[in-house]
C-alpha cells in the first residue's frame, strides 16, 4: 500500500470530521434561534431596547437622588 494514499484517506477523514462537526454546531445554532423567536419574541425585543434606553439614566437618576438626600442630611 502506498503511504502517500494512506495519509490522503486519513486527512479526508478528518476534515469529513472537522466539516460535520462544524455542520452539527450550526445546526444546533440555527434550532436555538428558531426556539428563540418565539410568541413574544417582538414584546421581548421592545422591552430590551426600553431597558437599554432607560437603565444609564434610573441610574444616573438615583445617584443624584442620594446625593441631594445626602446634603440634605448634612444641612440640617
Amino acid at each position: 500500500m502506498n503511504p502517500s494514499a494512506v495519509n490522503a484517506s486519513s486527512r479526508f477523514a478528518l476534515s469529513h470530521e472537522i466539516v460535520s462537526s462544524d455542520f452539527m454546531a450550526l445546526a444546533s445554532h440555527m434550532t436555538e434561534c428558531k426556539q428563540s423567536r418565539g410568541r413574544f419574541f417582538t414584546l421581548r425585543a421592545t422591552l430590551e431596547t426600553v431597558h437599554a434606553v432607560t437603565a444609564p439614566r434610573l441610574v444616573t437618576t438615583g445617584a443624584l437622588l442620594v446625593t441631594c438626600s445626602l446634603v440634605l442630611l448634612v444641612l440640617a
